[in-house]
Protein backbone atom coordinates (compact mmCIF):
# COMPACT_ATOMS: atom_id res chain seq x y z
CA UNK A 1 0.00 0.00 0.00
CA UNK A 2 1.41 3.47 -0.89
CA UNK A 3 2.34 5.69 2.10
CA UNK A 4 -0.27 8.33 1.24
CA UNK A 5 -3.03 5.71 1.06
CA UNK A 6 -1.93 4.26 4.37
CA UNK A 7 -2.00 7.71 5.97
CA UNK A 8 -5.51 8.36 4.67
CA UNK A 9 -6.71 5.00 5.99
CA UNK A 10 -5.12 5.62 9.38
CA UNK A 11 -6.68 9.06 9.73
CA UNK A 12 -10.02 7.63 8.61
CA UNK A 13 -9.89 5.03 11.36
CA UNK A 14 -8.96 7.71 13.89
CA UNK A 15 -11.93 9.82 12.83
CA UNK A 16 -14.21 6.80 13.38
CA UNK A 17 -12.75 6.45 16.91
CA UNK A 18 -11.23 3.08 16.09
CA UNK A 19 -7.95 4.16 17.68
CA UNK A 20 -8.12 5.85 21.11
CA UNK A 21 -5.47 8.53 20.46
CA UNK A 22 -5.65 12.24 21.21
CA UNK A 23 -6.00 14.22 17.96
CA UNK A 24 -3.60 16.92 19.12
CA UNK A 25 -0.97 14.31 19.87
CA UNK A 26 -1.55 12.78 16.46
CA UNK A 27 -0.94 16.07 14.67
CA UNK A 28 2.24 16.72 16.65
CA UNK A 29 3.66 13.21 16.29
CA UNK A 30 3.31 11.64 12.82
CA UNK A 31 4.71 8.31 14.08
CA UNK A 32 1.87 7.77 16.56
CA UNK A 33 -0.99 7.36 14.07
CA UNK A 34 1.15 5.15 11.86
CA UNK A 35 1.92 2.85 14.79
CA UNK A 36 -1.68 2.74 15.92
CA UNK A 37 -2.89 2.17 12.37
CA UNK A 38 -0.53 -0.73 11.81
CA UNK A 39 -1.65 -2.34 15.05
CA UNK A 40 -5.28 -1.94 14.04
CA UNK A 41 -4.56 -3.46 10.64
CA UNK A 42 -2.70 -6.40 12.22
CA UNK A 43 -5.58 -6.99 14.64
CA UNK A 44 -8.08 -6.91 11.79
CA UNK A 45 -5.95 -9.34 9.82
CA UNK A 46 -5.75 -11.85 12.66
CA UNK A 47 -9.47 -11.56 13.40
CA UNK A 48 -10.21 -12.15 9.73
CA UNK A 49 -7.80 -15.12 9.58
CA UNK A 50 -9.16 -16.72 12.76
CA UNK A 51 -12.70 -16.24 11.50
CA UNK A 52 -11.84 -17.81 8.16
CA UNK A 53 -10.25 -20.86 9.76
CA UNK A 54 -13.18 -21.18 12.16
CA UNK A 55 -15.65 -21.18 9.28
CA UNK A 56 -13.58 -23.81 7.50
CA UNK A 57 -13.55 -25.94 10.64
CA UNK A 58 -17.31 -25.61 10.86
CA UNK A 59 -17.65 -27.02 7.35
CA UNK A 60 -15.56 -30.08 8.22
CA UNK A 61 -17.47 -33.31 7.91
CA UNK A 62 -17.26 -35.85 10.74
CA UNK A 63 -14.55 -38.48 10.41
CA UNK A 64 -15.23 -41.92 9.06
CA UNK A 65 -16.21 -44.35 11.79
CA UNK A 66 -13.43 -46.71 10.74
CA UNK A 67 -10.67 -44.39 12.00
CA UNK A 68 -11.96 -44.84 15.55
CA UNK A 69 -11.34 -48.59 15.48
CA UNK A 70 -8.06 -49.05 13.64
CA UNK A 71 -4.42 -48.21 14.38
CA UNK A 72 -2.66 -45.40 12.60
CA UNK A 73 -0.16 -47.71 10.99
CA UNK A 74 -2.75 -50.01 9.36
CA UNK A 75 -6.07 -49.78 7.56
CA UNK A 76 -7.45 -52.89 9.23
CA UNK A 77 -7.69 -54.32 12.73
CA UNK A 78 -5.04 -56.96 13.24
CA UNK A 79 -5.03 -59.35 16.17
CA UNK A 80 -2.23 -57.46 17.90
CA UNK A 81 -4.33 -54.30 17.95
CA UNK A 82 -7.31 -56.17 19.39
CA UNK A 83 -5.09 -57.43 22.23
CA UNK A 84 -3.57 -53.95 22.61
CA UNK A 85 -6.96 -52.29 23.12
CA UNK A 86 -7.96 -54.73 25.84
CA UNK A 87 -4.57 -54.40 27.52
CA UNK A 88 -5.15 -50.63 27.63
CA UNK A 89 -8.51 -51.33 29.25
CA UNK A 90 -6.89 -53.60 31.86
CA UNK A 91 -4.31 -50.93 32.67
CA UNK A 92 -7.04 -48.33 33.22
CA UNK A 93 -8.94 -50.85 35.35
CA UNK A 94 -5.87 -51.35 37.52
CA UNK A 95 -5.54 -47.56 37.85
CA UNK A 96 -9.12 -47.25 39.10
CA UNK A 97 -8.81 -50.17 41.55
CA UNK A 98 -5.53 -48.90 42.97
CA UNK A 99 -6.86 -45.37 43.33
CA UNK A 100 -10.06 -46.49 45.09
CA UNK A 101 -8.41 -48.90 47.55
CA UNK A 102 -5.16 -46.89 47.76
CA UNK A 103 -2.92 -49.79 46.75
CA UNK A 104 0.64 -48.50 46.50
CA UNK A 105 0.16 -45.68 49.02
CA UNK A 106 2.64 -45.39 51.88
CA UNK A 107 0.02 -43.79 54.15
CA UNK A 108 -3.48 -44.82 53.05
CA UNK A 109 -6.34 -42.82 54.61
CA UNK A 110 -9.13 -45.33 53.78
CA UNK A 111 -11.71 -42.64 53.06
CA UNK A 112 -13.35 -44.34 50.12
CA UNK A 113 -16.36 -42.01 50.14
CA UNK A 114 -14.07 -39.09 49.21
CA UNK A 115 -12.79 -40.78 46.03
CA UNK A 116 -15.29 -39.12 43.63
CA UNK A 117 -14.45 -35.52 44.67
CA UNK A 118 -11.00 -35.34 43.06
CA UNK A 119 -10.44 -34.33 39.44
CA UNK A 120 -7.70 -36.94 39.12
CA UNK A 121 -10.23 -39.66 39.84
CA UNK A 122 -12.63 -38.14 37.31
CA UNK A 123 -9.84 -38.62 34.80
CA UNK A 124 -9.44 -42.23 35.94
CA UNK A 125 -13.15 -42.91 35.48
CA UNK A 126 -13.22 -41.26 32.04
CA UNK A 127 -10.14 -43.22 30.98
CA UNK A 128 -11.69 -46.48 32.16
CA UNK A 129 -14.94 -45.76 30.28
CA UNK A 130 -13.32 -44.78 26.99
CA UNK A 131 -11.01 -47.80 27.13
CA UNK A 132 -13.98 -50.13 27.68
CA UNK A 133 -15.95 -48.64 24.77
CA UNK A 134 -12.85 -48.71 22.58
CA UNK A 135 -12.26 -52.38 23.32
CA UNK A 136 -15.88 -53.22 22.48
CA UNK A 137 -15.84 -51.28 19.19
CA UNK A 138 -12.54 -52.78 18.06
CA UNK A 139 -13.76 -56.29 18.92
CA UNK A 140 -16.88 -55.68 16.86
CA UNK A 141 -14.82 -54.39 13.93
CA UNK A 142 -12.45 -57.37 14.19
CA UNK A 143 -15.40 -59.79 13.90
CA UNK A 144 -16.93 -57.91 10.97
CA UNK A 145 -13.67 -58.13 9.03
CA UNK A 146 -14.18 -61.88 8.71
CA UNK A 147 -17.08 -61.24 6.35
CA UNK A 148 -15.83 -61.42 2.77
CA UNK A 149 -17.70 -58.38 1.41
CA UNK A 150 -17.13 -56.17 4.48
CA UNK A 151 -16.39 -52.53 3.63
CA UNK A 152 -14.87 -50.52 6.54
CA UNK A 153 -15.93 -47.26 4.88
CA UNK A 154 -19.53 -48.38 5.29
CA UNK A 155 -19.34 -48.14 9.08
CA UNK A 156 -21.61 -45.45 10.50
CA UNK A 157 -20.69 -42.86 13.11
CA UNK A 158 -23.47 -43.64 15.55
CA UNK A 159 -23.98 -42.64 19.19
CA UNK A 160 -21.50 -45.16 20.63
CA UNK A 161 -18.77 -44.10 18.21
CA UNK A 162 -19.41 -40.42 18.89
CA UNK A 163 -19.35 -41.05 22.66
CA UNK A 164 -16.04 -42.87 22.33
CA UNK A 165 -14.60 -40.02 20.27
CA UNK A 166 -15.75 -37.48 22.88
CA UNK A 167 -14.41 -39.47 25.84
CA UNK A 168 -11.08 -40.16 24.15
CA UNK A 169 -10.43 -36.49 23.33
CA UNK A 170 -11.47 -35.39 26.82
CA UNK A 171 -9.40 -38.08 28.57
CA UNK A 172 -6.28 -37.26 26.58
CA UNK A 173 -6.39 -33.55 27.36
CA UNK A 174 -7.56 -34.05 30.93
CA UNK A 175 -4.82 -36.57 31.72
CA UNK A 176 -2.09 -34.21 30.53
CA UNK A 177 -3.75 -31.25 32.26
CA UNK A 178 -4.12 -33.12 35.56
CA UNK A 179 -0.47 -34.16 35.51
CA UNK A 180 0.83 -30.66 34.82
CA UNK A 181 -1.50 -28.89 37.28
CA UNK A 182 -0.83 -31.40 40.04
CA UNK A 183 2.96 -31.18 39.98
CA UNK A 184 3.09 -27.42 39.41
CA UNK A 185 0.20 -26.18 41.57
CA UNK A 186 -1.12 -28.87 43.92
CA UNK A 187 1.69 -31.15 45.06
CA UNK A 188 2.93 -30.39 48.57
CA UNK A 189 5.63 -32.70 49.99
CA UNK A 190 4.39 -31.96 53.51
CA UNK A 191 0.98 -33.45 52.71
CA UNK A 192 1.35 -35.65 49.65
CA UNK A 193 3.48 -38.78 49.53
CA UNK A 194 5.75 -39.46 46.57
CA UNK A 195 4.71 -43.11 46.46
CA UNK A 196 3.89 -45.58 43.65
CA UNK A 197 0.19 -44.68 43.79
CA UNK A 198 0.93 -40.99 43.33
CA UNK A 199 3.22 -41.69 40.37
CA UNK A 200 0.60 -43.97 38.85
CA UNK A 201 -2.21 -41.43 39.13
CA UNK A 202 -0.27 -38.30 38.13
CA UNK A 203 2.39 -39.55 35.70
CA UNK A 204 1.40 -42.92 34.27
CA UNK A 205 -2.03 -41.63 33.24
CA UNK A 206 -0.47 -39.08 30.86
CA UNK A 207 2.18 -41.50 29.60
CA UNK A 208 -0.51 -44.07 28.81
CA UNK A 209 -2.62 -41.58 26.86
CA UNK A 210 0.37 -40.18 24.95
CA UNK A 211 1.41 -43.69 23.89
CA UNK A 212 -2.16 -44.48 22.87
CA UNK A 213 -2.38 -41.13 21.07
CA UNK A 214 0.54 -42.13 18.82
CA UNK A 215 -0.90 -45.57 18.08
CA UNK A 216 -4.53 -44.71 17.36
CA UNK A 217 -6.13 -42.86 14.45
CA UNK A 218 -8.63 -40.85 16.47
CA UNK A 219 -8.84 -37.26 15.16
CA UNK A 220 -8.71 -34.09 17.23
CA UNK A 221 -10.65 -31.12 15.86
CA UNK A 222 -9.97 -27.52 16.91
CA UNK A 223 -13.69 -26.74 16.90
CA UNK A 224 -14.28 -29.38 19.59
CA UNK A 225 -12.37 -27.44 22.25
CA UNK A 226 -15.59 -27.07 24.25
CA UNK A 227 -15.63 -30.81 25.00
CA UNK A 228 -12.79 -30.51 27.51
CA UNK A 229 -13.88 -27.05 28.57
CA UNK A 230 -17.34 -28.35 29.52
CA UNK A 231 -15.81 -30.95 31.86
CA UNK A 232 -13.63 -28.27 33.48
CA UNK A 233 -16.60 -25.92 33.99
CA UNK A 234 -18.70 -28.75 35.37
CA UNK A 235 -15.98 -29.61 37.89
CA UNK A 236 -15.71 -25.96 38.97
CA UNK A 237 -19.46 -25.91 39.61
CA UNK A 238 -19.15 -29.17 41.54
CA UNK A 239 -16.42 -27.75 43.81
CA UNK A 240 -18.59 -24.71 44.60
CA UNK A 241 -21.60 -26.88 45.45
CA UNK A 242 -19.38 -29.18 47.53
CA UNK A 243 -18.04 -26.18 49.47
CA UNK A 244 -21.50 -24.75 50.14
CA UNK A 245 -22.65 -28.17 51.34
CA UNK A 246 -19.80 -28.19 53.89
CA UNK A 247 -17.74 -30.89 52.20
CA UNK A 248 -14.22 -31.69 53.39
CA UNK A 249 -11.21 -33.28 51.71
CA UNK A 250 -9.40 -36.39 52.94
CA UNK A 251 -7.41 -34.31 55.44
CA UNK A 252 -10.48 -32.62 56.95
CA UNK A 253 -9.95 -29.27 55.21
CA UNK A 254 -12.90 -27.27 53.86
CA UNK A 255 -11.84 -27.50 50.21
CA UNK A 256 -10.90 -30.14 47.68
CA UNK A 257 -7.75 -28.44 46.40
CA UNK A 258 -6.05 -25.55 48.15
CA UNK A 259 -5.91 -23.53 44.93
CA UNK A 260 -9.72 -23.85 44.66
CA UNK A 261 -10.66 -22.52 48.08
CA UNK A 262 -14.06 -20.80 47.89
CA UNK A 263 -13.40 -18.93 51.13
CA UNK A 264 -11.43 -16.68 48.78
CA UNK A 265 -13.87 -16.38 45.87
CA UNK A 266 -11.98 -13.71 43.90
CA UNK A 267 -8.74 -15.68 43.82
CA UNK A 268 -10.57 -18.95 43.16
CA UNK A 269 -12.48 -17.46 40.22
CA UNK A 270 -9.20 -16.25 38.73
CA UNK A 271 -7.67 -19.70 39.19
CA UNK A 272 -10.72 -21.33 37.56
CA UNK A 273 -10.61 -18.89 34.64
CA UNK A 274 -6.92 -19.62 34.19
CA UNK A 275 -7.62 -23.36 34.33
CA UNK A 276 -10.30 -23.12 31.66
CA UNK A 277 -7.94 -21.10 29.47
CA UNK A 278 -5.21 -23.67 30.03
CA UNK A 279 -7.54 -26.51 29.00
CA UNK A 280 -8.44 -24.67 25.79
CA UNK A 281 -4.78 -23.97 24.94
CA UNK A 282 -3.92 -27.59 25.71
CA UNK A 283 -6.56 -28.78 23.27
CA UNK A 284 -5.06 -26.53 20.57
CA UNK A 285 -1.63 -28.04 21.26
CA UNK A 286 -3.07 -31.54 21.02
CA UNK A 287 -4.66 -30.69 17.67
CA UNK A 288 -1.25 -29.49 16.45
CA UNK A 289 0.35 -32.74 17.63
CA UNK A 290 -2.34 -34.63 15.76
CA UNK A 291 -1.31 -32.91 12.52
CA UNK A 292 2.34 -33.74 13.23
CA UNK A 293 1.44 -37.37 13.92
CA UNK A 294 -0.54 -37.67 10.69
CA UNK A 295 2.24 -36.09 8.61
CA UNK A 296 4.85 -38.43 10.09
CA UNK A 297 2.72 -41.48 9.33
CA UNK A 298 2.01 -40.25 5.79
CA UNK A 299 5.72 -39.73 5.19
CA UNK A 300 6.54 -43.21 6.50
CA UNK A 301 3.73 -44.73 4.41
CA UNK A 302 5.06 -42.94 1.32
CA UNK A 303 8.56 -44.31 1.83
CA UNK A 304 7.21 -47.83 2.35
CA UNK A 305 4.90 -47.54 -0.65
CA UNK A 306 1.76 -48.11 1.42
CA UNK A 307 -1.56 -46.21 1.14
CA UNK A 308 -1.76 -43.33 3.60
CA UNK A 309 -4.66 -43.33 6.00
CA UNK A 310 -7.10 -40.41 5.83
CA UNK A 311 -9.97 -39.27 8.01
CA UNK A 312 -12.31 -37.50 5.59
CA UNK A 313 -15.71 -38.90 4.74
CA UNK A 314 -15.30 -38.34 1.03
CA UNK A 315 -12.09 -40.31 0.67
CA UNK A 316 -11.96 -43.40 -1.47
CA UNK A 317 -12.25 -46.67 0.39
CA UNK A 318 -8.93 -48.11 1.45
CA UNK A 319 -8.08 -51.73 0.77
CA UNK A 320 -9.09 -53.86 3.69
CA UNK A 321 -6.87 -56.69 4.82
CA UNK A 322 -8.57 -59.61 6.47
CA UNK A 323 -7.84 -59.91 10.15
CA UNK A 324 -5.82 -62.82 11.41
CA UNK A 325 -7.90 -65.66 12.71
CA UNK A 326 -6.84 -66.99 16.10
Amino acid sequence: MPPECEEVEIRGMLERNECPVDRAAVNKSPKLPALCGRRAMVSKFWCHEIGRRWRQAGKQEPPQARVLTEPKCQTHVATWYLFYRWIIFLVWTSFVICSVFEFGSYKPLFQYEKWPIYLTNWDMLLGFTQALIGGILVSKRWRLQKISDFDPCGLKLEFTERLYWFLYVVTTNLAIGVTMCYWFAVYNPEIHQLDPLNIMMHVCNSVLMLVDFVVTSIPFRLRNFWWCLSIAVFYVIFTAIYYVAGGLDKHGLHYIYKIIDWKRPARTLLVCAGGCTFVTVLHCVTCTLTDVRDRVYRKIAGKLGKPAQTNATNDKPLPEKQAEVV
